[in-house]
């Protein structure tokens, strides 16, 4: 690939917006196999070697399906007579994964959110806490006042926030701002006891009596018993992958175990069917 190329779809992807990357696989010119593009989803077309209008054209025309679905995939058509075959490789936009608090939890979440391939955020408003020395391999680590972050942080669908901050004034503060907020992340998870979430609640219904909160996850995490600060980043991040894919969260044991109960064989039929 083409340096400036690789540049440009480096910089996309690092400033998270979503790209296509257009490879010709095939061509009865074989001159043009192997040229590539990149294309961006409000019609932006970056090639090093700009091809015939016409051609790009084409590109655009019959890519124009896989860029509204979201997906990589192959087309062809024929152009000036020439069958051409083009692959379009899908980089979504990674999902954003915003920690608020750098205490003790969020080390082994932050790791867990790499390991997942989330773009990782660590705000706090302390230097000893919020530091590359601590925080080596995520993608940022901000200093910086909640308040100010939560006012200006770019909030999509693909946005993941965790309040694990050291006090229930941090946390009103965050999600004041977060609630003022036109754009909604995907969720909203919450640290604390009953006694500290009780009060942040208590703060926030007096000023957001239409808010529902039904983005907001607390106490946070998944009820597996977690004790130690790697069991709760484990229980957190199970909590997030069951919103993010949408799922029950449910022990996979528990269906199968039903079926199991009405026998051998009616429930190896269910099972199969399921399947």
């Amino acid at each position: 690939m083409n340096d400036s190329l690789f540049k440009k779809l480096s910089e996309s992807i690092k400033l998270r917006k979503e790209i296509f990357l257009l490879t010709i696989t095939d061509c009865d010119e074989h001159e043009l196999i192997g040229f590539k593009a990149l294309l961006l989803p409000m019609g932006e077309f970056y090639a090093a070697s700009p091809p015939p209008p016409s051609l790009q054209q084409m590109i655009l025309n019959h890519s124009e399906k896989l860029v509204k679905r979201k997906r990589s995939g192959t087309f062809t058509f024929t152009w000036n007579g020439l069958k051409v075959e083009c692959f379009a490789e899908y980089f979504p936009v990674p999902i954003h994964l915003i920690i608020a608090g750098a205490g003790h939890v969020c080390e082994p979440v932050a790791r867990i959110g790499k390991m997942l391939r989330f773009y990782v955020t660590v705000i706090d408003d302390r230097n000893e806490f919020a530091n590359r020395d601590r925080f080596p391999h995520v993608d940022e680590v901000v200093c910086q006042s909640f308040l100010n972050f939560f006012k200006k942080a770019e909030l999509t669908e693909q946005t993941y926030i965790l309040l694990l901050t050291r006090g229930h004034k941090y946390d009103v503060l965050s999600l004041q701002e977060l609630l003022k907020r036109q754009e909604k992340p995907a969720y909203i998870g919450m640290i604390g006891s009953r006694r500290r979430i009780s009060g942040v609640f208590e703060q926030l219904k007096g000023e957001f009596p239409k808010e529902s909160f039904d983005q907001l996850f607390t106490p946070v995490g998944l009820d597996i018993g977690a004790q130690t600060p790697e069991e709760i980043a484990v229980s957190i991040m199970a909590e997030i992958l069951k919103v993010k894919n949408r799922t029950s969260g449910s022990s996979l044991s528990l269906m199968i175990r039903n079926y199991a109960k009405l026998g051998f064989r009616e429930g190896e039929i269910k099972w199969n069917s399921f399947t």
